[in-house]
C-alpha cells in the first residue's frame, strides 16, 4: 500500500531536487527541463517519520537510477554513503529506527520551514550560485529528538 503524500511530502521533494540543481545525484543528467523524470528517492523509506523528511535521508535520482538503486539496497547504501559519508548514513538509520508520530502542527512546523528553505535556494540560484546547496530541517527534526523533546522546546 502506498503512503499518501501531503504538501511536506511535495515541498520537501521540491528542496531535495534544487538542492542538486535537478541533477541526478548517480549519473548525472541534467533535468532541469524535465523536471517531472527527476525523483526524490529515500534512502530509509518514506514510513519512517522520523527521518522521512530529514535532508540526509535523501538523494536527487532520475526515474531510471532510482529503479536501479532501489532495487540494490547495498549499492545504494554504498551511493548514499559516498554522497553523506557513512556516519551520516548510519545515523540517519539508527534514528530511522526510533518511530515517531508528528502532530499536525509539528509537520505544519516543518513544512513552513521548509518552503523558507526553498525560497533561500530559489534565491541562491537567481544570485548564480550553481551545484549543490544544502538545507536545513528544523534542529528538534534534524536531531532526531522524540514527540516529548520536540512538545518541550
Amino acid at each position: 500500500m502506498a503512503l499518501k503524500k501531503d504538501k511536506l511530502d511535495t515541498v520537501f521533494s521540491l528542496l531535495v531536487r534544487e538542492r542538486s540543481e535537478w541533477k541526478c545525484e548517480n549519473c548525472g543528467r541534467d533535468f532541469s527541463a524535465n523536471r517531472g523524470s527527476l525523483h526524490c528517492s529515500h534512502i530509509n523509506g518514506r514510513r519512517h517519520n522520523s527521518t522521512r523528511w530529514h535532508p540526509y535521508n535523501a538523494l536527487a535520482h532520475c526515474v531510471g537510477c532510482h529503479r536501479n538503486l532501489g532495487g540494490e539496497p547495498v549499492q545504494f547504501t554504498r551511493h548514499a554513503e559516498y554522497e553523506y559519508g557513512e556516519m551520516t548514513v548510519e545515523q540517519v538509520a539508527r534514528i530511522a529506527l526510533h518511530p515517531m508520530k508528528l502532530k499536525p502542527w509539528q509537520k505544519e512546523e516543518i513544512y513552513q520551514h521548509y518552503k523558507q528553505e526553498l525560497a533561500r535556494l530559489k534565491q541562491l540560484r537567481i544570485n548564480g550560485i550553481t551545484g549543490r546547496i544544502e538545507f536545513n530541517a528544523p534542529d528538534w527534526y534534524q536531531q532526531g529528538v522524540t514527540l516529548r523533546m520536540g512538545e518541550a522546546a
